[in-house]
C-alpha cells in the first residue's frame, strides 16, 4: 500500500479488508509515519549479525522494475542485494537496499 495514492488505499481496505476509513484519516497517518521516518532517519543504522563462519565470498546483485507513479507516469525503482557466503556456499546473511524512483526534475 505504501505505494498507493490515498483513494486507492481506501478503496483496498474497504474490497479486501472490509474496512471503511476516512481519506483524511489515512492522510493524517501517512504524514505522521513519515514525520517519525524522518526524525529519526539518521540515528538507525544497521549492521550485520555476527556470524559464526568464516565468510568466502561476497555477492552483489542490482535490479530495477517501472513503477506507475501517479502523474509522473512510469518511474524506475532500484533494488540491490549484497550477500555474504561461507566456504561452502552457503548464503550466511543477505542485506537487502532500495531506492524509489527519481522525479522529472532530475
Amino acid at each position: 500500500m505504501s505505494g498507493m495514492a490515498g483513494k486507492e488505499v481506501k478503496n483496498d481496505l474497504l474490497e479486501n479488508h472490509g474496512r471503511k476509513v476516512a481519506l483524511s484519516y489515512i492522510q493524517r497517518l501517512s504524514e505522521a509515519v513519515g514525520s517519525v521516518v524522518q526524525a529519526k532517519e539518521e540515528a538507525w543504522s544497521y549492521a550485520p549479525p555476527k556470524e559464526d563462519s568464516q565468510i568466502a565470498t561476497v555477492g552483489i546483485g542490482l535490479d530495477g522494475t517501472c513503477m506507475l507513479m501517479c502523474e509522473d507516469g512510469y518511474r524506475e525503482a532500484m533494488v540491490g542485494t549484497v550477500s555474504l557466503y561461507d566456504s561452502e556456499g552457503e548464503r550466511q546473511h543477505t542485506i537487502y537496499l532500495g531506492a524509489a524512483p527519481e522525479g522529472c526534475d532530475f
